[in-house]
């Protein structure tokens, strides 16, 4: 949000300094000119945004494994997040937020059916920093991947038993340490159809482990953004379903997290 503000006071100065130095305010019917300019210069500061980040991005080494959030790359990522919804005219309507204490530490669950899911909860939830986990091969996507390494993102080899078991105790270590909430998807991967997979015990491994509550969430319509731009925008909904309290997290195991988690987003979709 920030980097928007900055970025449309900037194309308005652009578009004002045009006119005036052309001297089409001379001409009354010229008056459009500098409205036309104001999101043409948005799109080319946007670009030149784009180019220093792909620039940055190349000088940074994904080889040193990063063992807590870091805030200034994690502002980057979240800033460039609310650029790419902005241009992408993604509208995200957020639902039963008042369930979630910005001070307090989550374990934040959702379906998943696009890789705009992650953003959605980062821009909208509030909880600050919120770190994802992502599959490892989500790291080697230009600018992406060195950006997430650098912000603390955690990174998962869905094909090693030893990856995951390190996921949990980074994942673990990051809330008890009151360092960051984390979100992960329990499908494992994004549901092509629509209809929720499976969900994996082991992704609720993290908060028994760091005895956290857990933030229940559905995500809606994000798997049309791609689809619809550039030429149409996009309304998508967050909605927080449930908090499942610490206590009833460390009564039960994962597989009875997992499956009332699950319960509670099937119920909510065949609301829709």
């Amino acid at each position: 949000m920030i980097l928007t503000i900055i970025f449309l006071i900037m194309s308005i100065g652009i578009s004002g300094t045009i006119y005036y130095f052309t001297h089409l305010y001379e001409q009354w019917y010229y008056f459009f000119v500098p409205i036309l300019l104001i999101p043409i210069c948005f799109l080319a500061i946007f670009g030149i945004y784009v180019i220093l980040l792909l620039i940055i991005s190349l000088f940074i080494s994904k080889k040193k494994e990063k063992n807590k959030p870091n805030r200034f790359w994690y502002f980057w990522v979240k800033e460039t997040i609310f650029q790419l919804l902005l241009l992408s005219r993604t509208r995200v309507k957020l639902v039963g937020k008042e369930l979630l204490d910005p001070k307090k530490r989550y374990l934040v669950i959702t379906n998943h059916i696009s890789n705009f899911d992650p953003m959605i909860a980062i821009a909208k939830l509030g909880l600050h920093p919120l770190i994802c986990v992502t599959k490892i091969e989500n790291l080697k996507i230009p600018i992406c991947g060195a950006f997430i390494h650098k912000a603390g993102f955690i990174a998962l080899d869905r094909n090693d038993a030893h990856s995951g078991i390190q996921m949990v105790r980074k994942a673990s270590t990051y809330i008890e340490k009151d360092l960051a909430s984390i979100y992960i998807c329990p499908e494992g991967t994004r549901s092509k159809t629509g209809e929720l997979l499976p969900f994996h015990p082991g992704s609720f491994k993290i908060a028994t482990k760091s005895e956290v509550d857990i933030a229940v969430c559905t995500i809606e319509n994000t798997n049309s953004i791609a689809k619809h731009f550039p030429f149409r925008g996009t309304k998508t909904i967050l909605k927080v379903v449930k908090v499942i309290p610490k206590e009833e997290v460390i009564e039960k195991n994962t597989k009875e997290l997992a499956l009332e988690a699950e319960e509670l987003i099937k119920k909510e979709k065949e609301k829709k």
